[in-house]
Formats: structure tokens, C-alpha cells, sequence
């Protein structure tokens, strides 16, 4: 049984659909299906309903669901915990997070931590929290990220802020031309260009609808320059996190913010840093960990209390 055929199964238990699952997991929709349909011939039992839609866990699923949690969280646990030993010894410390918090949080971070171990060696992996090469060998002691998933097993977790979203559209979009802050609710009359965690952020505000922009299409990607080319091309509206719109090329695009509404939650999402206590018995660990809880939020970031 392989580790990937139950991450791919997670992510249609937790996304809903073999669509979603893909986007998640950054696999074509055909290799979702066949992760599923190995992991069902390995096991023996039907695992997910296809002939429904959208596509529905069955019982036996739903308890196998719970084992597969179990078993990736302890691999987890183990990888981390030996990722964090080899960090004592060698100085070698892997910090996971995502393209845009990789350019706004860590430039500083790093320069302060370096500056006091010029010898210390630092990986920074930009990608999608729970992937994996495979082998443990990049495994992340510490990992800062949108706060939209339990942290790991034994792991701590601290709040950093939180990052509220903008609307980016061409200069001449209707939008734009308003200069008005954008009801949560337009947002399904366009096709709309999402970052990974936006999407994320939009689908679960009770404010907005079940799922903006659905009836028009829905592009997502992992790096907010990659929205702002989109949109400018005329692809659909843009969403993004604030603390990302200082990395984008403005020319032709208008940065909008949403309208607030009194009882409204605002549309956006929690940053949070977790790590593995073993981290901090690294003098470079526990430098690189008072240097993320110390650093200045991005522009456009907000402190919110818990």
C-alpha cells in the first residue's frame, strides 16, 4: 500500500470530489481515480461511490478514512522527528511554506539568522503542506502556512496574523471603474482566478455563496504572480491574500478590497507557524524560531486576537 494512494483518498474525503482531490494534490484528475481504485483492489472493499455526483464516501470509507489519518501522521511524526535530530547535528534545518510567505516573511528572517550562523544551512520548500518527496530527507521541522488544517501530531502552533483578501481586476474592469470596495456575493457573477489558499478562504466564509464562481469557472494556482498574468490576460477576477499583493506586477491590474458588512466575517484566513519542540535544542532552530514569532507582518496583514 502506498502512502500516496492515501493522501490522494484524503483529499477526495476532505475536498469532496475527484476534481478537488487533484487540484490538492497536485494531480490530474486520472491518476486521482486510479490512486482510489488501487487503494480499493489493495484493501478489498469500495471505498468511495463514483456513481453519484459528487462522488460519496461509503461507510467502509469513511472508518478506513480515520487509519489512513492515523497512519500518515504517525509517518509524519517519525520523519520530523528525525529531520529535527539531524538538525541538532548538522546545523541543517528544513522550513516548509508557501511561494508568497517565502518572499514577504523569510528574506529578513534568514538574513538575521545567517548573519549569527554564517555556517548554519537553511532549505526553504515552497509547496503545498503535506507533500512529500518521499524519502524524508526534506522533511520541515518548521512550517508556516495558512491556518486552515489541524497542525501535526505533537507539533505547537502559534497564530502569526491573519491576511485578508483583495480583488484584482484589469484597469478597465467594471469593478475598477466603481472604486467601491466589492460585495463578497459579486464575486459569483465572474469566472475567478484563485490562489490555493484564497479558494480555500472563499469556500468557507458564510458569508459568500457555497461556492463563488462556480456556475462560470474556476481557475486556481499556487503563486499569486500567476493570478495577476491571468487576470490580466482576461482569464476572470482575481482573488488574493493582501500580504501578497506587494509581489505583484500592478501594470493594468486594480487592487480592490471587499466591502465590510457588520456581522461579516472578513474574507480571508489565519497564518500560523508550527514546529517541533526538538527544534528549539538547535541554537540555529531556536534562532530561526524566535525570528518568525519577531518578524514584521506583510503589508496589508492584519493582528488578530484568538
Amino acid at each position: 500500500m502506498e502512502l500516496d494512494w492515501l493522501e490522494t483518498f484524503l483529499a477526495v474525503v476532505d475536498r469532496g470530489g475527484f476534481t478537488a482531490a487533484a487540484i490538492q494534490v497536485h494531480r490530474s484528475q486520472s491518476r486521482v481515480s486510479a490512486h482510489i481504485a488501487a487503494l480499493e483492489r489493495e484493501i478489498g472493499v469500495q471505498l468511495i461511490e463514483r456513481g453519484r455526483r459528487p462522488a460519496v464516501v461509503t461507510e467502509a470509507g469513511r472508518v478506513f478514512a480515520v487509519h489512513a489519518r492515523e497512519i500518515l501522521a504517525g509517518v509524519r511524526t517519525a520523519r520530523s522527528a528525525v529531520a529535527a535530530m539531524r538538525a541538532l547535528s548538522d546545523q541543517h534545518i528544513v522550513v516548509q511554506t508557501t511561494s508568497w510567505l517565502g518572499a514577504t516573511l523569510f528574506p529578513q528572517v534568514l538574513a538575521d539568522v545567517l548573519g549569527t550562523f554564517p555556517d548554519a544551512r537553511v532549505t526553504v520548500v515552497e509547496r503545498g503542506r503535506g507533500s512529500s518527496d518521499g524519502d524524508g530527507a526534506d522533511v520541515a521541522v518548521l512550517a508556516v502556512n495558512p491556518a486552515d488544517r489541524e497542525p501535526e501530531p505533537q507539533a505547537r502552533r502559534q497564530i502569526l496574523w491573519w491576511e485578508p483578501l483583495r480583488v484584482v481586476v484589469p484597469d478597465a474592469h467594471r469593478l475598477a471603474r466603481s472604486g467601491e470596495p466589492v460585495p463578497l456575493g459579486r464575486l459569483a457573477d465572474h469566472r475567478l482566478v484563485l490562489c490555493t489558499a484564497s479558494s480555500r478562504a472563499l469556500d468557507a466564509n458564510p458569508a459568500g455563496p457555497g461556492a463563488p464562481g462556480a456556475d462560470r469557472g474556476r481557475l486556481t494556482v499556487d503563486a499569486p504572480q500567476t493570478v495577476a498574468a491571468m487576470v490580466r490576460s482576461g482569464l476572470g477576477v482575481g482573488v488574493v491574500n493582501a500580504g501578497a499583493v506587494g509581489l505583484l506586477n500592478h501594470s493594468g491590474l486594480a487592487v480592490l478590497e471587499f466591502e465590510s458588512i457588520d456581522g461579516t466575517p472578513d474574507p480571508g484566513f489565519e497564518v500560523a507557524v508550527d514546529w517541533f519542540d526538538v527544534l528549539l535544542a538547535s541554537p540555529v532552530g531556536q534562532a530561526l524560531h524566535e525570528g518568525v514569532l519577531a518578524a514584521s507582518m506583510p503589508s496589508g496583514a492584519l493582528r488578530r486576537p484568538r
